[in-house]
This record gives C-alpha cells, structure tokens and sequence, in this order.
C-alpha cells in the first residue's frame, strides 16, 4: 500500500502493463539497419529530422522539421510555419500537433534533391 493522496487515505498503487511493447525509433546510425523494423518504420525513420510540408484539410500549408508520429497517423512538426496563401508571409508556430484526421498530404519538402546532401 502506498500514500498517495492529500488526505492520507491508503490507495493501492496498479501496475500498468501495455498490451504492445513501446517502441522509440531514432535516426541515429546503429539503429538505421535494424533488421525488425518494417518498411515503413525505416521510411519513416529515414524523415526523422527532415523537412516536411503538410496540407490540411481547410487549406493551409504547414512546415515544420518531422519529429514524430502515432498509429493514429498525428504528426509533430517543430519549427513550424503556417501558410494561409501560397506566397504570403507565414505565421511562425513553433512545435505543432497535425491530427492525423486532418492531413490531407504530407511530402518532404526539398527544393532539388539532387543538390542535398541528405540524399544517399
């Protein structure tokens, strides 16, 4: 038994067990060839970090770095910067959460992949 409220009643302390291993996957280089991760995992893996423009259902253009995703398709993008019109001035956001609901494309965005050094 462990006290874990205000008002010193004993409450019992439950173990939380997930039905499916947490997994953290990285871009750093001893996990790039990880041989149980799924094509898409690697693809995603491999946008780590990277740029990425995402267009939303109402309209608007946001770019931001690619951080994160869930199962549910969610996206966190930091550095971000939101587009109301195509070549107006952006507004700057800073880190985002795009509902997955919401997204209607996301692609990288590189201007010449020819002339970046990400490519390999």
């Amino acid at each position: 038994m462990t006290d874990l409220s205000i008002t010193g009643q004993q409450v019992q302390a439950q173990q939380f067990i997930p039905t499916e291993p947490f997994r953290i996957t990285t871009n750093a280089p001893h996990q790039m060839n990880d041989v149980s991760l799924t094509p898409g995992r690697k693809k995603l893996q491999k946008w780590l970090g990277r740029v990425l423009r995402i267009v939303i259902t109402d309209g608007r253009v946001l770019i931001g770095f690619f951080n994160c995703t869930d199962r549910d398709a969610n996206i966190v993008l930091s550095m971000c910067a939101e587009y109301l019109v195509e070549g107006q001035e952006p507004r700057l956001l800073g880190n985002v959460m795009v509902p997955g609901k919401h997204i209607v494309s996301c692609c990288i965005d590189e201007p010449d992949p020819q002339s970046s050094l990400l490519v390999q």
